[in-house]
Parts: C-alpha cells; structure tokens; sequence
C-alpha cells in the first residue's frame, strides 16, 4: 500500500498516484485500514498484513519516519513498513505523474 502521510491538504493539491491519504498524526490510530485488528489492549498485527510505503513532503520531512515510528509503538510489524525518503520533492523534480487527492 503506497501511504501519503502528508496533511490533507497537501494530499489533496497533488499526490502519487495509487497514494491514500493518512497524516502522519493519524497513522498509528488508522491500523485496521493496514489490515490490524483492534484489540483491549491496542492492535493485533499478523504477519500476513500488506507491506506499506510512506512518504511525505521531501528528504528532509519528518512526517513519515514519525508515522512510521508510532505505527511500530502501536503494534505494526517493522519489517513491513518501507519508506520513499524522497517524497513529492523528488518525484516532483523527476517528472513523475502527479494527480490531485480525492477530497
């Protein structure tokens, strides 16, 4: 699954295509739509869930690492999550395929 972790208004002017919007401050809130189920305690998180691709805003963002980071506190398996360090920055600069995010 390819994750825009940016805020939505940002997804929104312009995105990766395929990319679903969860802000990063909303990730670790949002694991049932990674295929976790919810739990007394928190998530449960089966080996079989989808890998994940963040990203975010540039290099330089700290919306995906964070995301990242409180997705493996809640229960997500690390080794599932990946990240696309150049975000929209580099996709941008390489004349990729833009389209504007569902509202």
């Amino acid at each position: 699954m390819l994750v825009d972790g940016r805020i939505r208004p940002q997804y929104e002017q312009g995105t990766i295509p395929g990319a679903i919007s969860v802000p990063y401050t909303e990730a670790a809130d949002r694991l049932d739509e990674f295929g976790c189920k919810v739990d007394f305690d928190g998530w449960i998180c089966k080996t079989d869930v989808p890998a994940v691709v963040l990203f975010c805003n540039s290099p330089w963002c700290g919306q995906s690492p964070t995301a990242a980071r409180r997705m493996i506190e809640a229960g997500f398996p690390a080794e599932k999550i990946f990240y696309y360090r150049g975000g929209m920055q580099s996709w941008n600069m390489l004349g990729l395929t833009v389209i504007l995010g569902a509202s």
